[in-house]
């Protein structure tokens, strides 16, 4: 596999870019989920997903080793999403908060995923 470079790194960006532009036109949530079915394969799709509940684990205050272990994904991972779990401006955890949020049925603070423990 050859290494990447700057340029595959700026050129990405800016085909990211354009993909979140699509993404945002389309009508319908079920449309992105069309949309991101044919785009990834099936082991991109599950990834995704356990991205989205890990996030969602660690705001309704599970550990990140209880996330981890529940999910079959490396710390590592789960300690990435932390970061934005506990960021006050990340709009992925705002995201999440207010899907917790409207399962539990109460506000999910801004900074409640809670260590290694």
């Amino acid at each position: 596999m050859r290494k990447t470079t700057p340029h595959d790194v700026a050129a990405a960006q800016a085909d990211f870019r354009d993909l979140s532009r699509v993404l945002s036109s389309l009508p319908d949530a079920a449309a992105v989920e069309r949309f991101l079915r044919e785009l990834c394969t099936p082991a991109e799709c599950v990834d995704l997903a356990k991205r989205w509940k890990l996030m969602q684990e660690l705001l309704s205050g599970k550990t990140q080793r209880a996330v981890a272990r529940e999910l079959g994904m490396s710390l590592c991972r789960i300690t990435r999403g932390a970061r934005y779990a506990k960021s006050p401006d990340s709009i992925l955890a705002a995201s999440a908060r207010a899907r917790v949020a409207k399962a539990v049925g109460r506000a999910v603070p801004v900074a409640p995923a809670r260590e290694n423990t």
